[in-house]
């Protein structure tokens, strides 16, 4: 026989099972059974301690309140783009009944002579 035939047929031999062996077995068989535990029930247990709750509260609370402020902040950008808006309309406005008065004052220049002092 050559050494080839010789490991493989010691590979093949038949040996004890090791202690325990069937109790690992069958508790592995049982985790796998089990169904696995839905998100709230591992929310409730990861929050059971009351340092990870408050930490989640306080985590909770930090990005409500980023939210608030980045909502404030848009509205302000939009208030503000209104604003500006509303200068530029009353600018054209001013300027054009400036220019209307100042078209006035020129008639009414035109029509009768300056007298210098």
């Amino acid at each position: 026989m050559n050494p080839l035939e010789e490991k493989l047929r010691e590979a093949l031999r038949r040996k004890a099972v090791p202690e325990g062996f069937s109790e690992r077995v069958l508790a592995r068989t049982r985790e796998l059974a089990e169904p696995p535990m839905k998100f709230w029930d591992r929310l409730s247990t990861f929050l059971a301690r009351p340092v990870l709750r408050w930490a989640a509260i306080g985590l909770c609370l930090v990005i409500a309140g980023n939210v608030a402020y980045r909502a404030r902040q848009e509205r302000q950008r939009r208030e503000g783009e209104i604003a500006r808006i509303q200068v530029k309309q009353a600018l054209r406005i001013a300027s054009l009944k400036l220019n209307a008065a100042r078209r006035k004052v020129e008639e009414i220049n035109r029509g009768t002579p300056q007298s210098r002092l």
